[in-house]
């Protein structure tokens, strides 16, 4: 089956902008679990003196860079091909575009 033509997608293409917006439950929760995971691991980081970079900081940040990567994985995997949109235009998909 090409990208083209799923229905099924957890993510469309924002209208504007690069990127995509969820738009069914398991795209929502995605996003959801990424917040959390996030915060999560924002808390765990303890007593860090201000204007320092420890090696907590540096291990949160790479866990960041993952869940990032994860997440944009993910919205790859299931949405449509990312394009730049700014605005509603004619000739645009209501199964891709948000």
């Amino acid at each position: 089956m090409k990208n083209s033509k799923r229905t099924d997608y957890w993510f469309k293409r924002r209208r504007y902008g690069y990127g995509w917006i969820p738009v069914s439950w398991q795209g929502w929760l995605v996003v959801l679990a990424f917040v959390v995971f996030v915060l999560l691991g924002a808390l765990s980081i303890k007593d860090v003196p201000e204007n320092t970079f420890t090696k907590e900081v540096a291990f949160y940040l790479l866990f960041v860079f993952i869940a990032t990567t994860a997440l944009v994985k993910i919205s790859y995997l299931k949405g449509p091909k990312p394009k730049w949109r700014w605005g509603k235009k004619s000739g645009d998909n209501p199964e891709e575009d948000f």
